[in-house]
């Protein structure tokens, strides 16, 4: 059961996977003077092979119109030290890198890339390869096998989280690993909020959410632990958490603070490049050029 959560868990914070959205081009996106964000969620994440949790800071636009999330190891890598994703499907990373033909001083950079077309452009090539390897005899019943994340009930249950009323949703699980069964419950809370993190869900999804609407994610997905952040309006994750029959329990993440901000991330003296509408082998071929 805990390795169930822990997997869960990557789910969630999962941000290089996106739901199938339309994108601005190159042409219509223009990068402005500053991103600025109305809130701060801060998580605390137990991973199984960490002692000591881990916390990830997300940034929220009221609006919903982009977020960013960072961590301690985020804010230390220099070529990539801050992340922006817009409801659009754009990334947009700020960094340092080598001037060209100057390999000795750095200059700050601002990338901004088209998800959507980087992935279909991968997709093609995995496409191609994938016609060539074996096909699985159970396919169709791997596609038959309801999802586990689906069908979670809400237990009438309620607590206080920063100032907002969270509701619990609950699941018993049964799971075999390694020729051994464990049981369960896994539980998540729900917290009806003043801002759309909507995105969260959306970005680290992936194919569950695949451009679906919401009445159509509530059909296919009745009740996902995670859908139920992109079919309720406002609501954000706070806690997820687990009980298995005669053995462990814990927490496996959740909200240690929710704030207004007023922070903001500036765009200036940033050199821009604006990849978006590339797929991932014209942005790798322009990166090149450049050099």
């Amino acid at each position: 059961m805990k390795k169930i959560t822990y997997m869960l868990i990557l789910t969630v914070l999962s941000v290089l996977k996106t739901s199938a959205q339309e994108t601005q081009t190159a042409q219509q996106y223009k990068v402005p003077a500053a991103y600025h964000f109305d809130y701060k969620v801060v998580y605390e994440i137990s991973k199984e092979e960490n002692k000591t949790a881990e916390t990830a800071n997300y940034y929220f636009a009221k609006n919903g119109d982009y977020m960013s999330m960072e961590t301690a190891n985020s804010q230390k890598d220099k070529d990539m030290n801050f992340m922006i994703r817009t409801k659009d499907g754009l990334m947009i990373t700020f960094g340092e890198e080598p001037v060209p033909k100057n390999p000795d001083k750095h200059r700050k950079v601002l990338k901004v890339m088209d998800m959507e077309s980087m992935l279909k452009g991968s997709g093609e090539s995995m496409a191609a390869f994938a016609k060539n390897l074996p096909k699985k005899d159970n396919t169709d019943v791997e596609k038959k096998k309801p999802n586990e994340l689906d069908n979670f009930v809400k237990t009438g249950k309620t607590k206080q989280v920063f100032g907002y009323t969270a509701e619990e949703y609950s699941k018993e699980f049964t799971k075999d690993e390694n020729g051994k069964e464990h049981s369960g419950t896994m539980s998540v809370w729900y917290a009806k909020v003043d801002f759309d993190p909507e995105m969260m869900f959306s970005m680290g999804m992936g194919n569950l959410a695949a451009g679906q609407s919401q009445s159509k994610m509530n059909q296919s997905h009745p009740n996902n632990m995670l859908g139920l952040g992109l079919t309720q309006k406002n609501y954000l994750l706070t806690e997820m958490n687990f009980v298995e029959k005669g053995g462990k329990s814990g927490t496996g993440m959740k909200v240690v603070g929710i704030e207004k901000t007023n922070f903001s991330k500036s765009t200036e003296g940033y050199y821009i490049k604006n990849y978006a509408g590339m797929s991932m082998k014209e942005m790798m071929q322009k990166e090149s050029a450049e050099k």
